[in-house]
């Protein structure tokens, strides 16, 4: 199974709260009818990453704020993220919330993992970025890690902060402001990004929490992950079945052959999951798209022959429909990210 590349719904809810809040709005932006959806479905649904990521480069262009994301991710609600903050609330000691955190994370956030390593004294909790066309915007990494430092704030003992952060950041000037917002000494233009702390704060009990409560809260969340599991398994079928069909429009009475089941069984699946056939066929020919795109060398041409467009044009409605640019925009804007992840920070 591929990794997912989702964000849940509460998140982004959060973030587009925090976000009007400071004058940067939806309106003008290529996601607005994507966010305008997303709202408005169940709170933990969960959300393309691509669009996500897109999200943060045109939030980052239109606010100019280099510190946005500190300001949007230190501000969210805790609901935002969903599951992980009751488990947060209700762990023994610190070192526990992190491998909570670690273990169920999918259930928020694909965007980028979490990985915990041993140091001397105390731990490394890592931060890698998920692979995706669309890179991720430092203001996103910020937000995260804003977010999940406030989040420890509210439920850690008092006194308990990292020993040191380590951030991409957009400009080492911005060093104190950035420490003045998490509380603890920040190194930024790392290429990686982590969190440190010492064995004292990782073993400090957190008055207050209930084992019971943890427990339930677990139950809740491997459920979450069985049902997440189980709906990413069969979505990988059916979009590696459609691009074994060649990326057209799909037929699925095939794809259900390819998999040993019905055809009615196949949209009862997917159904009961949320989407159906026409849905994922999109889903895959549009996910080719923009892998093909992100290549600058691959003529429009080839990419309506790849994907199953007789002319230019239809691709480009498809295409403007599906991610809110043209074929010509969405290329530049994937290569612009390209640029910026190569960037070294000022």
């Amino acid at each position: 199974m591929t990794q997912a590349q989702t964000v849940i719904a509460t998140w982004l809810v959060g973030v587009l709260e925090q976000l009007a809040a400071r004058g940067v709005h939806m309106g003008g932006m290529n996601e607005g009818a994507w966010l305008q959806d997303a709202c408005t479905q169940a709170p933990t649904r969960q959300l393309n990453l691509v669009a996500v990521r897109r999200l943060w480069h045109q939030v980052a262009q239109q606010s100019g704020d280099p510190m946005i994301g500190m300001k949007v991710g230190g501000a969210l609600p805790l609901q935002a993220m969903n599951v992980i903050a009751l488990l947060v609330m209700q762990s023994a000691c610190l070192r526990q919330a992190l491998n909570l955190t670690v273990r169920y994370q999918s259930l928020v956030s694909n965007s980028g993992r979490f990985s915990i390593t041993a140091r001397p004294g105390g731990v490394r909790m890592n931060y890698r970025v998920t692979p995706c066309p669309v890179t991720m915007h430092p203001s996103q990494i910020d937000s995260v890690f804003a977010g999940y430092l406030m989040l420890l704030g509210h439920c850690a003992p008092p006194g308990i902060k990292p020993c040191m952060v380590a951030l991409p950041g957009q400009g080492l000037s911005l060093r104190p402001a950035y420490e003045a917002a998490l509380g603890c000494p920040v190194a930024l233009g790392e290429r990686d990004a982590w969190i440190e702390f010492d064995d004292q704060a990782l073993d400090r009990p957190f008055l207050g929490a209930d084992p019971q409560l943890l427990r339930l809260a677990q139950t809740r969340a491997d459920e979450m992950l069985r049902a997440q599991g189980y709906a990413e398994s069969l979505t990988d079928h059916v979009q590696a079945a459609l691009a074994a069909q060649g990326f057209g429009p799909g037929n699925c009475a095939e794809v259900a052959r390819a998999l040993g089941l019905s055809t009615r069984t196949l949209q009862r699946r997917l159904a009961a999951n949320g989407t159906n056939f026409r849905q994922q066929a999109e889903a895959a020919r549009m996910n080719e798209a923009l892998r093909l795109l992100a290549d600058p060398t691959m003529p429009l041409t080839r990419i309506c022959d790849a994907l199953g467009y007789s002319e230019a044009s239809a691709l480009s409605h498809a295409v403007r429909s599906y991610w809110g640019s043209p074929p010509s925009e969405l290329r530049a804007e994937l290569g612009r990210g390209k640029d910026e992840a190569r960037k070294p920070a000022p």
